[in-house]
Formats: structure tokens, sequence, C-alpha cells
């Protein structure tokens, strides 16, 4: 009989101890970051939820800064009332993890505050399966013909070794009068021809026309060949992860999520929205203007309405 009272008893208060659990959650300021899931194939995607609590009377600015997810692919975000949900592309083999999460905001008396929590990670899995050292993969070889059969295809070779020579000459011709014009252009200084590029890319009009991906393919363009005349390396040539693992000074990582944001539009068919991508040109604009010398600084804006006028 006496068990039977402590059952009770024990029925009766689990649900008190759930709700004071609950409520004390997140009581006052704190953030908890958590992934949708604790694996995942390469390109796929991926949330990161972040939950939030803040003082009374703080909020945030219209764009809240998040810090610890420079080194990864964003590609949107949702904030909602209470959490903030990010979708991230995985576009890497071995580890995926974010650094230490921060979420800032503004104070109630108008000082700029953040929230912090650790880092979150998961494990990324071969697209060969489970096993991937027992995949087969099919051989090629028996779809070319073994037989040797150049008498036969000789006319055609030579129609196409004259076909390259003539592409050859265009391309020779071509690249001459592109080199003329590159040798009058370079009299401006990088910084200078950059920030022309990109007043001369808006004024094109291509992303409100609708051609978002020659827009993003000409952006990246720009700020590659910026990057190679500033820092030495061929960064016009090599591809967004190689870039990043060139880059030596903290402030060139600022065009990192950038370069992502185009190579998601050129190869992943994503269209963001007109305040993203003038986001993007601002933070273009302020790179060059960071990076130009001292005495030219003044003169780069740093939004697309003053580069502009």
């Amino acid at each position: 009989m006496r068990k039977m009272y402590l059952l009770i008893i024990l029925i009766l208060i689990c649900p008190v101890i759930s709700w004071a659990t609950d409520d004390v959650g997140l009581s006052g300021p704190a953030l908890t970051a958590s992934l949708g899931r604790d694996s995942a194939t390469v390109g796929s995607m991926v949330v990161l939820t972040l939950k939030y609590s803040l003082p009374e009377g703080a909020g945030f600015t219209a764009h809240p800064e998040i810090k610890g997810l420079e080194e990864l692919t964003e590609v949107d975000r949702e904030i909602g009332p209470d959490q903030i949900k990010i979708i991230l592309l995985v576009d890497r083999l071995g580890s995926w993890k974010t650094g230490p999460i921060s979420l800032s905001y503004v104070g109630k008396e108008g000082s700029n505050r953040k929230l912090s929590t650790g880092p979150v990670s998961l494990t990324v899995l071969s697209n060969l399966g489970d096993k991937p050292e027992q995949a087969r993969l099919r051989p090629i070889q028996g779809i070319f013909p073994v037989k040797s059969l150049w008498l036969k295809y000789l006319p055609w070779a030579a129609g196409v070794l004259g076909l390259l020579l003539i592409v050859s000459i265009l391309l020779w011709w071509y690249n001459r009068r592109r080199g003329k014009k590159r040798s009058i252009t370079a009299m401006d200084p990088p910084h200078v021809r950059a920030k022309k590029e990109i007043e001369g890319l808006e004024a094109e009009g291509l992303f409100e026309k609708g051609q978002v991906k020659v827009y993003y393919f000409r952006f990246s363009e720009i700020l590659r060949q910026y990057l190679e005349s500033l820092r030495g390396f061929p960064a016009a040539e090599f591809t967004t992860e190689e870039i990043v693992s060139c880059i030596s000074k903290e402030q060139d990582r600022n065009l990192v999520p950038l370069l992502r944001q185009a190579d998601l539009v050129k190869f992943a068919d994503t269209v963001p929205t007109t305040a993203r991508k003038e986001e993007a040109v601002n933070a273009a604009l302020s790179y060059i203007r960071k990076t130009s010398p001292v005495t030219d600084k003044d003169q780069i804006p740093d939004g697309p309405k003053g580069a502009l006028q």
C-alpha cells in the first residue's frame, strides 16, 4: 500500500518538475545552437537552429551579426521571435564544424551586446555509401574501339587540326586586342579600377533584368582580379576553397562569403534577393576602401549609391 502512495505522489509531482525545468531553460539572456541531424553527405543542406532569449527591452538590428560561420557556406536564414534558422551547405569532406557562435543585439540602453555559445559539428558521410572501401567503380575501358583505325579517320583528324589552328589564331588575335585594352586601363591603380568596374556593372542593370548568373560571374571576377593584384597569387584562376587556403590577412576573409554566395548563384542556381545583392556590393566596396592606399580611402564610398554618383 505504501508503494502505491509513493507512485501516486511521483505521478503528481513529475509534471510540476517538467514545467519548472522548461521554464528555466532559457531564462535570462541565453543562446543555444543545434543542427537538425548528426551526419550529412557532401552537397546536402543542413539547418542550424539558434534559440535565443534577450533581456527585456533588447532587440536586433535589421541584419543581426552572427559570427562563427565565416568558414561555412550560408544559403539562407530565417529570423523568428525566439529562434533563427540558418540553412548551410555541406561543401567539404572531412570535418564540418562551426566556430564558437555569437549573436549581436542592441541592449535596452542602446549599447551593442552579444550572446555566445559553443561550436556544433556533424559527420560528413561519403557519397559512395556506408562502406566506400567496398564500392566498385565501373571501368570505362571497352567503350572505345581497341582496333587501330587511324587510316580511316586521318581526313577527320586533319580537319580537326585545321580547325584548331584557325581557333588558335583567332584566340591570339583576341588576346592581343584584349591586352591592349588592359594596358590602357592598367594606368589606374587596382583599387580605382575595381571600383570603376563595379560601378559599370551596377549601371548595366543585369541583376534587375533577370541576368543574375551573368551579373555574379562578372562580380566574382572583379573581386578575384582585385585580390590577385593586391596579394600576388592567381586568385582569378583559383577556386574559392583554394583562395581560402592562400589568405593570410584577416581583412581578406571578408571576401570569402561574397565569393561563396557568387558560387551558389553560378553553380547551384540560387537567386538572392535584391537586398542581399546590395549588401554584397556594399561589402565589396567597403573591402576595396579598407585595402586601398591611405590617401585614397576617403574617395571610395561604402555603398552602391555613393559609388554611382
